[in-house]
């Protein structure tokens, strides 16, 4: 009895005035984004592809080691979540700076989901889960797409808002005003620090190409759907390795596998009857067992 009334004097009593909270740690200032296109934004974009370099088919081992800090649980499959945080571990890891690590992940991070979502289905579909996460046969293409859309998103944002860089100005669309501003831009991009085959020859009228639902905008999606495509048709070494998968997604679903038969199920043990010798027998193991 007295120790199951154990806590009720607690419950009865007036509960205690709150403790004070701690003074609020000043916050320290997010660094600010340099203008895309810039020196300093192309010397960020140029650290991003150099940490990244791993993708490269020599990398083995360095990929195995960077699987296994990305997918901390080892359940074979990279989140979303997982895939930022990996990102983000990496930068800093390579910069050997923390806070100059972060900066450069958020200066790219609305880029890192065209880059998952476009890997998460290149391999064959190996469970119910494979074509909603990264598996570890996916990594690599994962790598080196991070790189491609990183670019792509350095020259959308070189075009929205008409300005520089991340600004108050931008909205993450790009109008078709704003298109025909900074289509000299994005030429001279694609002639030197983004040679992509759509850059180099984008013209004024390319941007009807890209808004495909004729909305009057085009949004970062579409814009890299645009450059995929024109990788794809010309087989340039990017366009083959954004290519992977999608002749599985446009072929029919493969018949199911037959199942296989089912196992006997194994009978379940049978309890004793309460209060034979049997029974009392097992109530005196499970006392000494708490003992």
């Amino acid at each position: 009895g007295l120790a199951l009334a154990a806590g009720d004097e607690q419950l009865a009593a007036p509960p205690a005035a709150p403790a004070p909270k701690p003074a609020a740690k000043e916050a320290k200032p997010i660094s600010t984004i340099s203008p895309a296109g810039t020196a300093q934004a192309l010397s960020e974009l140029t650290t991003f592809l150099r940490a990244f370099a791993f993708a490269a088919p020599s990398e083995a081992v360095r990929r195995e080691e960077a699987w296994r800090l990305w997918d901390p649980n080892g359940n074979g499959y990279l989140s979303l979540a997982e895939v930022d945080l990996g990102v983000k571990m990496t930068l800093q890891s390579f910069l050997k700076d923390a806070g100059a690590g972060e900066a450069v992940w958020r200066r790219f991070r609305p880029s890192f989901i065209r880059a998952f979502n476009d890997a998460k289905d290149a391999a064959a579909a190996a469970s119910s889960l494979s074509d909603d996460y990264v598996t570890k046969g996916e990594f690599r293409l994962l790598l080196s797409y991070l790189g491609y859309y990183a670019t792509w998103f350095e020259v959308f944002a070189m075009v929205d808002g008409c300005s520089d860089g991340t600004t108050a100005t931008d909205d993450r669309r790009i109008s078709r005003e704003e298109w025909e501003e900074g289509i000299e831009k994005v030429v001279a991009a694609g002639l030197s620090w983004a040679p992509y085959v759509a850059l180099r020859s984008a013209t004024p009228a390319s941007f009807d190409e890209m808004d495909s639902n004729g909305g009057g905008y085009v949004l970062l999606i579409e814009f890299c759907a645009w450059l995929k495509a024109a990788e794809v048709e010309a087989a340039t070494p990017a366009g083959l390795a954004l290519a992977a998968g999608d002749e599985q997604l446009a072929a029919p679903p493969a018949a199911p596998a037959p199942k296989p038969a089912a196992k006997e199920a194994k009978p379940i043990s049978t309890i004793s009857p309460a209060g034979t010798a049997q029974a009392l027998s097992e109530l005196t193991t499970f006392l000494r067992a708490f003992a």
